[in-house]
């Protein structure tokens, strides 16, 4: 018997055992949901109203099919905006750990491939011996040059190495979808915070006029006390009037630096460094048209829909290694080598040495933990599927709320619209009336109050619709990351065609 006999005896045993195997472990089947024909109950908007004739005034068509365009916060049309977005992309720590995670999985799946093939090594020696025995002097000292090859298999009789190798690719693809909702994710909230922040900043030059308009009435006020015309109180109102209006100047100047800070941020600088410029309100443009991905769609396009799903599958592939680790488990090994005193004779076949093993294990009595294991894998598989059921539902829930909300932004802002005009004309007969002495302080201070809530209450109408845009394009699963981070596979949908 020769090393060439083991060898194949070993490639006999591997056979006989592939072609053996069989998988014991319930088969998967992609979780399934009926997807709505629609996001709303009732009949579905279409257009809003065109609020009024100014930025941020124009009615917006809601287009069913389509899905948003690529880098879909440039329908803003703010050059300011599109610099943060992309700065973010590259100098942000949330995307750069979402990439390294990708990448620890991509590796693992490498990993989980080579269960498909033996593993091969080598050894080698030399070892200097000293042998003494009865009745021969002096003892010997001789030399021993070993060296041999080792393989080792561990065949797939019950699917243990293909469904080692569907969790691998299940959880690398569930990396990568998550790696696209991390980049929808940070493009909403940078876009969201921008424009909060330049609402903010067109409430703080609003604020800061009416401070000046309200300054300019404590003087005529003050005038008309001087000449005897209006009691002490009215100035003291006037101040008081005032002084609110600058306490509200402040919080709104903190506000807005908190949401630089937050910008600062998301784009991966901190705040004593960023140099960012913040959009002006007034520039940016509302988009007109909407594309919005229909319910069917959007179930297999958004990313932390695909991510939940994907999980599903390695939940699946989890559970099924669990279940297997009740069967038996084979192992094949053998080893060729050689073994000489002197290194000229190491080749010669007098000294070759070799074995072959074929391995069998099998679990007698655990008391119960491996079953308790599988069951244990089987609840987490189920609890995985309803995730993926809970993700979808909120998906259609964002997306319905985010249609509603355009609808109703519409229509608040062209109320906010119509006070503002009526206070500022209310404002501006009040005062005349009030130099001329015809109106009361009571009624100057009310419209002059009236006014100032009129249009703080229509800028954040108008940074409210551009809000509630945004957030209807991160619902729907708008496109922000690049080619690179795009998912080619289809980790969560099917498998690889070596793990049968």
């Amino acid at each position: 018997m020769n090393g060439r006999w083991a060898i194949g005896m070993l490639a006999g045993c591997s056979a006989v055992l592939a072609l053996g195997g069989c998988a014991v472990a319930p088969a998967y089947h992609p979780p399934k949901a009926s997807a709505p024909n629609r996001y709303t109950s009732g009949k579905p908007p279409h257009k809003t109203v065109a609020p009024t004739s100014g930025p941020g005034g124009n009615a917006q068509m809601l287009q069913f099919g389509p899905q948003p365009a690529r880098d879909w916060w440039k329908t803003f049309g703010s050059d300011d905006l599109d610099a943060l977005v992309h700065t973010a992309f590259v100098n942000s720590p949330t995307l750069a750990r979402a990439q390294a995670t990708l990448r620890q999985y991509q590796y693992l799946a490498r990993a989980g491939a080579a269960g498909y093939y033996p593993s091969v090594g080598a050894q080698g020696s030399v070892t200097r011996q000293r042998s003494a025995q009865q009745g021969i002097f002096p003892p010997q000292l001789y030399n021993v040059f070993a060296g041999s090859l080792t393989v080792s298999y561990s065949p797939s009789v019950f699917g243990r190495t293909g469904l080692t190798y569907e969790n691998a690719k299940a959880q690398e693809a569930q990396q990568r979808y998550n790696l696209q909702a991390a980049y929808l994710t940070l493009a909403g909230n940078i876009t969201s915070t921008a424009i909060t922040a330049a609402g903010y900043a067109a409430q703080v030059d609003a604020t800061r006029s009416i401070v000046q308009d309200q300054q300019q009435v404590l003087q005529l006020t003050e005038h008309r006390y001087q000449a005897g015309a209006v009691p002490y109180t009215d100035v003291l109102t006037q101040r008081s009037q005032l002084a609110s209006t600058r306490a509200q100047l402040a919080r709104l100047e903190q506000q807005m630096s908190q949401a630089r800070h937050s910008l600062a941020t998301l784009v991966g600088k901190p705040p004593a460094s960023f140099q960012g410029s913040v959009p002006d309100l007034s520039r940016l443009t509302l988009p007109g048209t909407i594309p919005v991905t229909l319910p069917s769609r959007l179930a297999r396009s958004r990313p932390d829909i695909r991510a939940a799903q994907a999980g599903v599958r390695a939940a699946h592939a989890q559970y099924g290694l669990a279940y297997t680790d009740r069967f038996p488990s084979f192992t094949i090994s053998g080893s060729y080598g050689q073994s000489a005193p002197r290194a000229g004779d190491f080749l010669k076949a007098p000294y070759n040495i070799w074995n072959a093993v074929l391995g069998a294990s099998v679990k007698l009595f655990d008391a119960g933990r491996l079953k308790n294991q599988s069951e244990a894998a089987r609840a987490a598989f189920q609890a995985s599927e309803d995730l993926w059921r809970e993700t979808l539902l909120t998906a259609f829930q964002q997306v319905a709320d985010g249609l509603r909300a355009l609808d109703s932004d519409a229509t608040v802002l062209q109320q906010r619209h119509a006070q503002l005009i009526s206070a500022r004309q209310a404002l501006s007969i009040t005062r005349d009336q009030y130099r001329q002495g015809s109106a009361s302080f009571l009624d100057l201070l009310t419209t002059e109050v009236n006014y100032s809530n009129a249009r703080v209450a229509w800028i954040q109408a108008l940074t409210q619709r551009y809000l509630d845009t945004t957030a209807l394009y991160v619902a729907l699963g708008g496109r922000a990351w690049p080619n690179t981070a795009a998912s080619h596979g289809s980790g969560d949908q099917s498998t690889d065609s070596r793990s049968s």
